[in-house]
């Protein structure tokens, strides 16, 4: 039995933004007894404008492409700026924060990877090839690679596997990967101690 499976963006379902403002092409979710636990998805903007307030979670951005945006976060405790500049840049902040977006010159996408702040952490890191992926533990809700270009990765020392653009890998527990073309962003959502 494989140890992986692949999702293509043609699977991932297309979702409102909860401020009405575009969409979104929802990944992967997981809701408990408490709500949103985490969510994984893609998205284009397309236009200077205010993100929607997801308060109670955390909000890792990664630049897909595009030429990037400045974020502008607000807080009671005061103002954070994250620019994101070149494909795989990553912006960390809250979902409560008032979060303004300038693009800097035309469209951008991006991958959104929310988790809820109380119980809930996310690992979230760009890749590029070669490099190894160290995958999961007991503590794993998720594990997974997003392919922002076509990617080869070699699989528990298996056949390498082509992933196509815009896909996600999700391994199942102690999986091991080699990435060995390609880049894409690392994805671990565990619980908190």
């Amino acid at each position: 039995m494989p140890n992986f499976i692949i999702i293509e963006q043609s699977q991932y379902q297309r979702m409102p933004w909860k401020n009405g403002l575009g969409e979104t092409l929802e990944i992967q979710r997981h809701d408990d007894e408490s709500g949103l636990r985490f969510r994984i998805s893609q998205a284009a903007v397309v236009e200077d404008g205010i993100f929607s307030d997801f308060s109670g979670l955390h909000r890792t951005l990664v630049l897909l492409s595009g030429e990037g945006m400045t974020l502008e976060h607000k807080s009671e405790t005061g103002c954070q700026i994250n620019k994101l500049d070149s494909p795989l840049d990553i912006a960390r902040f809250s979902g409560g924060d008032t979060t303004y977006a300038t693009l800097k010159n035309g469209k951008i996408e991006d991958l959104n990877i929310m988790v809820r702040e109380r119980d809930t952490q996310a690992k979230v890191e760009a890749c590029a090839a070669p490099c190894s992926l160290l995958l999961s533990n007991s503590d794993t809700l998720f594990s997974g690679f997003y392919a922002c270009e076509e990617a080869v990765l070699d699989i528990n020392g298996d056949d390498a596997v082509t992933i196509k653009t815009h896909s996600m890998v999700i391994f199942s527990q102690n999986a091991k990967a080699t990435l060995t073309q390609g880049r894409g962003v690392l994805v671990g959502i565990t619980k908190l101690d």
